[in-house]
């Protein structure tokens, strides 16, 4: 591991002396974790999507279900070469970067003025003046802004056409700056060679582990590659007589900062061998998706376009870890992991590393802030990172999961689970909260061993709010769903819902939304055809999120407390599980006026509040004909085939006292969907008498008994009691302490 100062340095041997003698005094769990192949989402790395028109949320959504999670934005702005911004393309701009942070994705922007090679530039002092008038914007939304491209001279920005002859080592530096200056110094600009960079610091050699991040201008600057692998230069990327001295110094200099770019046109060096090379050597972080897409198909064809949809950028996977068991209050707290970075790059912007813990039956939440800076974790080295800090004397007794999250430290985004890194482990990503499960519990007890803390890092305790913003344009039930524009759809994975799937056009869902404000939660939901009127359209509410109270009928153990039936809602009033339902007030109803397969509802908070809602809130989308379970109904009866089921986190409750809630048998398990294994934690003060997983008709295929009941966790891989797989789909895991019951429900994808 790479030390960034001598301050750091000793901060480590601290620690490790440290964590000696607490290990020493205290017992300590060692784990090892299981790597995973899989492709999944994460920041600020991979392929990105190209966009030149204005970011929508739908488009957000399509490039997420393809684990994109950056957008280059261009703005061609042939209109301004001669003129100041308008206001009207600044509030554009503001726009593009708010509908990326409330989707969840970051941008790479680039402003140029042609997009043809002979096309006209402005001059250099419209360009400085554009610059200042963008400069507001970047500073207010740099935590959406993955990096900057140099852009604004010549055609496409890149530098080296210019009708204005600013293709000069002095006029380029003038741009720059410029640009840096408008940056906070948190981000970086990239630009089109290497020898610019040396040009413009007259200055050969490459950053250091000394001066990285330092804030200086030099620190700020990366690559941008647009004609990767189109021959031996990369179409004048490299100098043609030093083709192995810029390599050898981008090599050096992008361990530091970002190598963005994208092929151009496919070549005797395009293919696999050529691009795995390059993408590690250079340490490649980002590349466009969609050009040149014979060269990319020529990577499907060859074989490594899974390894570099992997690779591209940082994968962090952890290796082993060791963690103090429990911990007295005002006592040391403890752990030792070790990981290692198998991506081309590492991250290169801002990143925290915060210990978790959390409260298995309150939820209560403790973080620990390390000093731990994730951007040396550098490509191909194994990190050893020791940490410690103080518990606070007045959290409370009790059990503890134990969580790494590598969250993004801009407010904004520091509690969004998109912006976390995910490592590339089974079994530890927490979709929900972008928390990785370390597969440990420590216990927090006054009468646990070991010293008091004299550091000044303790645990803080803290309120995450995890949800987006909610959308500025409020929700009018007027049937016309411009205001939904900004609402991003549920209709995504693992329920992968489409038209045309279902029997009947009336009974097929194919479009879910869901927002909320501080009065109500509003939905709206679009079919594959016109309502109709002799169906019932429902909208099944879990607001206590107890699956064992509510209707349950068929062995589905739903939970469904409220329902909205059409325009109205009734609320569940039977026992047992039987149909009963009472009458429980107005909402919002309106139908589309010129779509008349969609609705939005609006369902006043209050009343789902009346019936327990707090954090969670599930929801089941169902239509039903009104004909004895047949095969076209999205029936709630076992959750057959269609139906939808999501869980939102409802934002502005504020009435919700975490420390106000009574000790209780409790269920808890992840990762959730889960393909290969699933680690089930049960918390009660009282042993455990009976565990056991059901499918969704009912049938027990799985018992827990023996040493995993007694400790209260257990593992399941999919399979029986007689070692049969299980089949995809909806199980439950029915646990009970001889005095209480407890279900949660647990999904099985393969």
């Amino acid at each position: 591991m790479l030390i960034a100062n001598k301050k750091l340095i000793s901060i480590v041997i601290f620690i490790c002396a440290f964590f000696n003698y607490v290990a020493y005094s205290q017992s300590i769990s060692d784990y090892t974790y299981i790597p995973t192949d899989e492709i999944f989402f994460n920041p600020e790395r991979g392929f990105y999507a190209y966009s030149q028109d204005p970011i929508t949320a739908s488009f957000i959504t399509s490039i997420k279900t393809q684990n994109i999670s950056v957008i280059q934005q261009n703005y061609i702005i042939p209109q301004f070469r001669n003129k100041s911004l308008s206001s009207d393309f600044l509030s554009s701009i503001e726009k593009d970067l708010d509908t990326a942070r409330r989707g969840g994705v970051k941008l790479i922007l680039r402003f140029f003025y042609t997009d043809f090679q002979d096309g006209e530039d402005a001059a250099l002092d419209t360009i400085l003046l554009h610059i200042s008038q963008i400069e507001p914007i970047l500073q207010e939304n740099y935590d959406v802004i993955v990096l900057m491209d140099a852009g604004f001279i010549g055609a496409w920005g890149e530098w080296y056409y210019s009708t204005h002859n600013l293709n000069n080592t002095e006029d380029r530096r003038t741009v720059l700056f410029a640009l840096l200056d408008a940056l906070p110094t948190e981000r970086t600009v990239v630009i089109r060679t290497p020898n610019y960079k040396r040009k413009i610091f007259n200055y050969d050699l490459p950053l250091t582990a000394q001066e990285a991040f330092d804030g200086s201008k030099r620190a700020r600057i990366g690559a941008d590659n647009d004609c990767f692998l189109a021959d031996k230069t990369d179409a004048g990327t490299y100098l043609w007589n030093d083709i192995e001295g810029d390599k050898n110094y981008l090599n050096q200099d992008n361990r530091f900062v970002p190598q963005h770019g994208e092929t151009c046109s496919p070549s005797a060096y395009s293919g696999c061998a050529n691009a795995l090379t390059d993408l590690e050597r250079m340490h490649w972080s980002i590349i466009n998706k969609d050009y040149n897409l014979d060269v990319l198909n020529g990577w499907e064809t060859g074989g490594c376009m899974d390894e570099i949809k992997r690779r591209l950028g940082y994968r962090l996977s952890l290796l082993n870890a060791s963690i103090v068991d429990s911990v007295k209050p005002e006592g040391v707290f403890s752990m030792n992991f070790k990981l290692v970075n198998e991506g081309f790059a590492s991250p290169f912007n801002p990143r925290l590393l915060e210990v978790i813990l959390r409260n298995t039956l309150t939820l209560q939440t403790y973080r620990l802030v390390t000093d731990s800076d994730p951007r040396f974790w550098l490509s191909g080295d194994t990190v050893s990172v020791d940490l410690l800090g103080g518990i606070p004397a007045d959290m409370p007794q009790g059990a503890y999961d134990v969580f790494l999250h590598l969250a993004d430290p801009a407010p904004k985004l520091r509690d969004r689970p998109d912006y976390a890194i995910r490592l590339a482990n089974q079994n530890v990503w927490e979709a929900s909260t972008g928390y990785n499960s370390l597969l440990h519990q420590v216990e927090i007890n006054a009468a646990a061993s070991g010293e008091n803390y004299s550091g000044e890092h303790f645990f803080e305790f803290f309120v995450a709010d995890s949800q987006p913003p909610v959308p500025q344009t409020s929700i009018i039930l007027d049937g016309k769903f411009d205001d939904w524009q900004n609402v991003p759809q549920l209709d995504v994975y693992p329920d992968e819902e489409f038209s045309g799937d279902a029997p009947s056009a009336d009974l097929d869902l194919v479009d879910v939304w869901a927002t909320n404000d501080d009065e109500n939660i509003y939905l709206s939901y679009k079919l594959n055809a016109d309502l109709n009127s002799a169906y019932f359209y429902h909208v099944f509410f879990d607001t206590d999120n107890n699956p064992s109270s509510g209707f349950h009928s068929d062995g589905s153990y739903s939970g469904i407390d409220y329902m909205v039936e059409n325009d109205k809602l009734w609320q569940y009033s039977g026992t047992n599980g039987e149909w009963a339902w009472t009458n429980a007030g107005a909402i919002g109803f309106a139908q589309g006026k010129n779509d008349q397969s969609r609705v939005e509802l609006a369902v006043p908070r209050s009343l789902l509040e009346a019936g327990g809602m707090n954090e969670h809130l599930t929801l089941f989308f169902n239509v039903d004909d009104g004909l004895s379970n047949t095969e076209s109904d999205y029936v709630p009866n076992g959750y057959k085939t269609h139906s939808f089921v999501y869980q939102i986190a409802p934002t502005a409750i504020g009435h919700f006292t975490i420390q106000n809630i009574p000790e209780k048998l409790s269920v808890n398990s992840y990762p959730n969907p889960f393909n290969n294994q699933v680690v089930i934690s049960v918390h009660s003060a009282n042993q455990i008498t009976e565990a056991a997983i059901f499918d969704i008709q009912g049938r027990k295929v799985k018992t827990i008994e023996g040493q995993e009941l007694h400790n209260k966790r257990f593992f399941w891989d999919g399979k029986t009691d007689s070692g049969k797989e299980c089949a995809s789909g909806l199980y439950m895991i029915k646990v009970s302490d001889g005095r209480t019951f407890r279900a949660t429900r647990i999904i099985l994808l393969k």
